[in-house]
């Protein structure tokens, strides 16, 4: 470890890290008591300067404290032995999985390493570097500026926006307008949910007023929605509630089928021969369902 002027390191990664405003003020706090307990991790360069791979938060609250020199440790002079080193660390450190697939798209674009090349210098099987190879590719750079600025949380995106807009086949723009209009807004990843639920769900009306940032009324709307929804649901008798319950479940995997079968993966001539076979016995019965539905449906009108 040694003392460096915060001049001589530079922040050519610090987009590959998460921004946390919180953990950023707490961590000034502590090191205007404390100083900076834990040396950044940095790459040298030829030219004598330094690449800051671990430490960015750290960093950042020196620079705001005016502060001329930082603790550093070396991780040696190659990047990509650098990289792989640092998320090796992360195994048993806090590195979110999307800083995670910044490394690994790093890795693979720049040095060149196959999956199988990460996955031997990591110790980890090729499927879990193949989980992360391409989540950046996913995102507008919209989306990743949002989220790699703190101004949208990664893991609402992660659990939230990406399982729900990947099954549904959303349009990458009405996912960057849904980001635009949520982002830096404090929101809870319970209210993003809520809010993703009535953009991409609740119809044309919902949709306008979040894209109009109209969010706060839109959630106690919904809000309301789910409140008179319940005490309704309340009311029902079992048989009710089973039939609701079966109906959910139609609509429910009726869109996971659509996307399901539309996928290239399903290829086998074994699978195809027993899929054709309940595919032809759903079709035998899908104009009787379709009548006996509508019937259904003109009859609560």
């Amino acid at each position: 470890m040694q003392e460096v002027e915060i001049s001589q390191i530079e922040m050519f990664f610090e987009n590959m890290r998460l921004k946390d405003k919180m953990k950023e003020k707490i961590l000034l706090t502590s090191i205007m008591q404390q100083g900076v307990r834990d040396p950044l991790r940095c790459v040298e360069k030829e030219n004598g300067q330094l690449l800051l791979l671990d430490g960015f938060k750290r960093l950042r609250a020196c620079i705001k404290l005016k502060l001329h020199v930082v603790p550093v440790v070396s991780l040696g002079s190659d990047e990509a032995e650098a990289i792989l080193q640092l998320v090796r660390l992360s195994n048993a450190e806090s590195l979110s999985i999307l800083e995670q697939a910044a490394m690994v798209d790093e890795l693979k674009d720049k040095y060149n390493l196959s999956v199988r090349e990460i996955a031997g210098q990591l110790e980890r099987s090729p499927a879990w570097v193949c989980v992360r190879s391409g989540i950046m590719d996913e995102m507008t750079p919209a989306v990743k500026d949002a989220i790699f600025s703190g101004r949208f949380p990664a893991r609402s995106y992660m659990y939230t926006l990406r399982r729900f807009t990947r099954v549904n086949k959303i349009n990458k723009n009405e996912i960057d307008t849904f980001v635009k209009s949520v982002s830096g807004k404090a929101l809870s990843t319970r209210d993003i949910e809520t809010l993703a639920y009535g953009y991409f769900r609740g119809g044309q009306k919902l949709k306008e007023q979040i894209t109009l940032g109209h969010v706060d009324y839109t959630l106690k709307q919904m809000r309301h929605s789910e409140i008179c929804s319940s005490k309704e649901e309340s009311s029902f008798s079992e048989l009710e509630k089973s039939a609701l319950s079966d109906l959910e479940l139609v609509q429910k995997y009726m869109e996971k089928v659509n996307s399901r079968i539309k996928d290239s993966r399903l290829s086998s001539p074994s699978f195809f021969a027993t899929a054709h076979l309940v595919a032809e016995g759903i079709l035998n019965r899908i104009d009787f369902f379709k009548k006996n539905i509508k019937e259904f449906y003109d009859q609560g009108k």
